[in-house]
């Protein structure tokens, strides 16, 4: 019977928070009957369940990588390694790049000082810079599906992992919300939790199409529930619930990721409210939600910088994250 419930919501750029705080409760040995996700956290539970060289440790760490060098980022605030072009040629180049040995051992090799990483980053600029692309207004995704998820992820052992697995994505041809367990799941479903509209098309599967669930239900509380109502403990990840991520925009780049921001902080904050006051009273047996406070205890300063991809910001969230957890499981779970 399933008593521990852990929530990872959706929320990508300062998605390194909760890879630090997956690190805490790794080392910590804190254990879990259930893990429900939603959007990005579907990529973060994945890689703690079942990284593909079977350390979740150094995966989650592996995050700290996708972030772009400072002295390029200043000057080009966009993540060109998550963010890749679209179309048939794009995956053409990309295949013809990942086997070019050579290129893939320069890439691999660690960038240990500023120096390396600016110039490894400088490197994936010009290749990313020159891929071809077949964006075009008839298109219905800015980007290509996240390419690297089989490479840090083995699909193979999801169905043998302890704790029960539910990932939500939104069918739009049947208008409704679905969870995958961990019995179907493979790469298809993972990418269709990832399809946030706009930036990446909708994902088919079958004769239906997906978009990430997350955009419309943040916390995926309501599939937990129903296939678990014996539950006692919710611990959640709730990055996109916090009011402190509202703040005016830096410049036009910036408007636009605030302007998919806002409206999913109101719906994750309203999806805990709910929770909390509709819904808990129906299972006495449930205590009060553990709220990690990820977002809380970034200190003021460093709050403007949160959604920034640069390496340094994604360093900084992956150490507060593994502190904040540490701290909070210690003290409460």
């Amino acid at each position: 019977m399933a008593r521990r419930a852990l929530v990872i919501s959706g929320g990508a750029p300062n998605a390194t928070l909760v890879g630090g705080a997956l690190e805490a409760f790794a080392e910590l040995g804190l254990e879990f009957d259930v893990v429900t996700m939603s959007g990005a956290g579907a990529l973060l539970g994945l890689m703690y369940l079942a990284p593909r060289n079977g350390n979740p440790v150094t995966t989650l760490r592996g995050l700290t990588e996708l972030g772009i060098a400072d002295a390029i980022y200043e000057g080009f605030p966009v993540n060109y390694k998550v963010f890749n072009k679209p179309g048939a040629l794009a995956d053409v180049y990309r295949q013809m790049l990942a086997g070019n040995p050579l290129l893939q051992q320069v890439m691999a090799q660690p960038a240990r000082d500023p120096l390396t990483q600016m110039a490894k980053d400088g490197l994936s600029l010009w290749l990313a810079t020159v891929c071809p692309s077949s964006l075009t207004p008839a298109s219905t995704g800015l980007c290509a599906h996240v390419p690297f998820a089989d490479q840090i992820i083995d699909f193979a052992q999801i169905a043998s992992v302890k704790p029960a697995l539910y990932l939500n994505a939104y069918n739009l041809s049947q208008r409704q919300m679905e969870n995958f367990d961990k019995t179907a799941l493979n790469p298809l479903h993972l990418q269709a939790a990832l399809s946030f509209p706009f930036l990446y098309p909708p994902t088919q599967i079958g004769s239906d199409l997906y978009i990430e669930g997350a955009a419309l239900d943040c916390l995926n509380f309501k599939g937990l529930m129903e296939n678990h109502p014996e539950l006692e403990e919710i611990v959640v990840f709730d990055l996109l619930g916090a009011e402190r991520l509202l703040r005016a925009p830096r410049d036009l780049y910036d408007a636009w990721v605030m302007s998919i921001i806002t409206p999913l902080v109101e719906i994750a904050r309203d999806d805990v409210k709910l929770f909390e006051q509709v819904h808990m009273p129906r299972y006495p047996k449930l205590k009060p939600l553990f709220k990690v406070p990820l977002v809380d205890d970034v200190p003021e300063k460093f709050l403007p910088d949160v959604f920034d991809w640069s390496r340094s910001n994604l360093e900084r969230l992956y150490r507060m994250g593994y502190d904040t957890a540490h701290r909070y499981a210690q003290a409460n779970l």
